[in-house]
């Protein structure tokens, strides 16, 4: 229970953050989804915070496939890894930290994944 609670503080962090850091300019919208990154964004957040998982990595592979340029990929790659840590599919949370390694090894959220990916690890042994 704890872990969830440190995943869900993590993405609103992640959030908020980024909600301060985005220059904000109309943010594109896609007419696959018919929704904005930051709308799409803000429901997955709201979703892993009710726990809600499967429904927020839903919402963020949906940003990812029709936003692929916003500034919230790397967020929405980094919660689609937390909500499978949050519900304990630490398999593909594994695979999904590790990927988000790969393709955002420069992102601050990094050395939080090195960290899940080595408790993971640990836990095979």
């Amino acid at each position: 229970m704890k872990i969830r609670k440190i995943a869900v503080l993590t993405m609103i962090t992640c959030a908020t953050l980024l909600a301060v850091s985005v220059q904000a300019s109309p943010f594109a919208q896609d007419a696959s989804s018919g929704q904005t990154d930051e709308v799409l964004f803000h429901k997955a957040t709201v979703a892993a915070q009710h726990s809600r998982h499967a429904e927020a990595r839903s919402l963020m592979e949906t940003l990812i496939n029709s936003h692929p340029d916003s500034d919230y990929v790397p967020l929405a790659k980094f919660g689609i890894a937390n909500a499978w840590y949050a519900e304990g599919s630490y398999q593909q949370a594994e695979l999904e930290y590790r990927d988000f390694v790969t393709f955002f090894p420069n992102r601050p959220e990094v050395t939080e994944a090195r960290t899940r990916i080595a408790f993971i690890d640990s836990g095979k042994k």
